[in-house]
């Protein structure tokens, strides 16, 4: 089985929502209120992603998809970090597979392609923020080279309140931005 990684154009927006919705309800059951998580609707992400994929890319942005036997199963989304982190670091601002195709590759695929894109706009490092709770995320991360920083935050997220911790990892090969 192999994995395609491209860009995502304006008709992957409905699936993409349906991938956002699947993953968080899956992901985040027990680190985000019940509540919150079931009242989640793919039209809603769909209606997002539409927005999101009307808008031109900045310069580092990376915004990818993974299609295995022509199916969408996940979505990365990437760019020039901000905050505390804003000085040449890029980040990997969210990274979700629908649950369907987990452990099949998808998400090794969409970070390497962020990796790759980032380090290709120039950045030398890169970040990331996680769940404290989403310990399936965390392996995932750590296998792949991220460490835990010490840097931790609660951040506004699509209307919840969520902890993050955060994770670097240095981008080899890159030109430093």
């Amino acid at each position: 089985m192999s994995v395609l990684v491209r860009p995502p154009r304006p008709p992957d927006a409905a699936r993409l929502g349906e991938i956002h919705v699947a993953a968080w309800q899956a992901a985040y059951r027990g680190a985000m209120p019940d509540a919150y998580l079931d009242g989640l609707r793919a039209q809603d992400r769909a209606r997002w992603w539409a927005e999101v994929l009307r808008q031109p890319l900045r310069d580092g942005d990376v915004r990818r998809i993974a299609q295995v036997d022509g199916h969408i199963h996940g979505f990365v989304l990437a760019g020039p970090a901000g905050g505390d982190d804003a000085s040449g670091a890029g980040e990997v601002f969210a990274l979700n597979v629908h649950p369907d195709a987990w452990r099949i590759g998808v998400g090794r695929a969409l970070l390497t392609a962020a990796e790759a894109g980032l380090r290709d706009a120039g950045f030398a490092r890169a970040v990331l923020w996680v769940v404290p709770g989403n310990h399936r995320a965390r392996r995932f991360y750590e296998r792949h080279g991220w460490v835990e920083g010490e840097a931790h935050r609660v951040e506004q997220v699509h209307d919840v309140s969520v902890e993050e911790v955060r994770y670097r990892r240095r981008l080899r090969g890159s030109a430093a931005r």
